[in-house]
């Protein structure tokens, strides 16, 4: 039976309904895909920006070992190119870092390692060959179906600890090295003035005072040894807790060196030593008084402990491109290879004695070299045996 026509147009008018329905909820819907494909849009941003500012370089890689992301810090790590970043193949990039490591085969043993157990963690630490050391920790992801789906490589720049381990290490060896130094060399002004006091203590009545007061010189002679080392001591100690404050003015060089001279010739008088001293009167420096004088007490000190009866010592100081250059040189019996290239270092086994047994603390040049790095300067040493030796101290100019 033919419809009429209000029966057609019923029906049609219901289906504008039910299609305007459909519309309706079709743009809803699509509205809210654009809502969510937005927020998938920012939380990705955000995710991305997150990982590009982690302090940490981490790789995400599927299952056969393939690249499938990575962030900035590790492309700064491992100083990949960016040809290199982009190599689909990701062989490139595996070329690339492996060389940048110190140990190629270790690089590769781990990743290889890995590949036959899929679904064990690893951590171990690569050394890069520009002296950067990474901890590198790999685990696996594995889904909630218990699927692995990949692995992801994390890198963390431990250089710094390494570095300051390193240093506990040395100043270790060093705390060891100097209580060893202490111990030895006062050992021995102890015993001898433990030995002249007992002398005296028994003996006092029954000496003549001639031979008394030789003890008693050679107590103060002892005594002022001790002190030396005491002073020594309580200094490099002051150093090693930045106790000992920097403080450096213009000061006339020359007169440094002359005040020193003064107070040291007397030393070299008892052995016959000449002691001279040029530079231009007018030579200025930027320097910590206090810490030159010790400085070229110690130097020429040395100078004169290491130089026959006899000898002599010249000191110069020169002025040139923005240095300004002191010079201590003896006659003396110069310094063995073997000792020269550990003058600076706690490696030492003691001080040597001088030309006429004299004693000293092993500190001295330590003390030196403390002091002329607080300058910004370097100092070095110029020796041959039975010839003599140059001991060379630079004070930058400072504005």
């Amino acid at each position: 039976m033919e419809k009429t026509k209000d029966e057609l147009i019923a029906e049609l008018n219901e289906l504008k309904q039910k299609y305007s329905e459909l519309e309706q909820k079709s743009n809803e819907e699509i509205n809210g895909f654009r809502k969510n494909e937005e927020e998938l849009r920012m939380k990705l941003m955000f995710l991305e920006g997150i990982a590009n500012s982690t302090i940490d370089g981490f790789l995400v890689v599927n299952p056969y070992g393939q690249k499938i992301l990575q962030n900035r810090r590790t492309i700064e790590l491992w100083k990949i190119p960016q040809d290199v970043v982009e190599d689909p193949s990701g062989l490139k990039q595996v070329n690339h870092v492996m060389y940048m490591t110190v140990n190629p085969q270790q690089f590769v043993a781990e990743i290889d390692y890995l590949r036959d157990h899929p679904n064990d963690k690893s951590r171990d630490e690569l050394e890069l060959i520009d002296g950067t050391v990474l901890d590198r920790y790999s685990s696996p992801v594995i889904g909630p179906d218990g699927i692995n789906y990949g692995r992801i490589w994390t890198f963390h720049d431990v250089t710094e600890r390494k570095n300051f381990e390193k240093q506990l290490i040395q100043l270790n060896a060093d705390k060891d090295r100097f209580i060893s130094i202490f111990a030895h060399d006062l050992r021995s002004p102890f015993n001898s003035l433990l030995g002249f006091t007992e002398l005296l203590s028994k003996n006092l009545r029954s000496y003549p005072l001639e031979k008394i007061e030789k003890i008693v010189d050679s107590i103060y002679n002892t005594a002022i040894k001790t002190h030396g080392l005491l002073e020594d001591t309580l200094l490099w100690a002051s150093i090693q807790s930045k106790k000992v404050t920097f403080s450096p003015s213009i000061t006339n060089i020359t007169e440094v060196i002359s005040e020193v001279v003064e107070i040291l010739e007397p030393i070299g008088n008892a052995k016959n030593i000449t002691i001279t001293h040029s530079s231009n009167n007018g030579l200025h420096v930027n320097t910590d008084i206090y810490m030159l004088k010790a400085i070229l007490r110690n130097l020429v000190s040395n100078a004169i402990k290491f130089t026959k009866e006899g000898g002599k010592i010249e000191i110069s100081a020169l002025h040139t491109d923005s240095l300004t250059t002191v010079k201590i040189t003896d006659n003396g019996v110069g310094i063995n290879p073997d000792i020269l290239e550990k003058l600076f270092s706690f490696t030492r086994t003691k001080s040597n004695q001088g030309t006429a047994s004299e004693t000293g603390t092993g500190l001295g040049l330590l003390l030196c070299k403390e002091f002329v790095d607080k300058h910004g300067g370097k100092i070095w040493v110029e020796s041959i045996v039975d010839k003599g030796t140059t001991v060379s101290f630079t004070i930058p100019d400072r504005e």
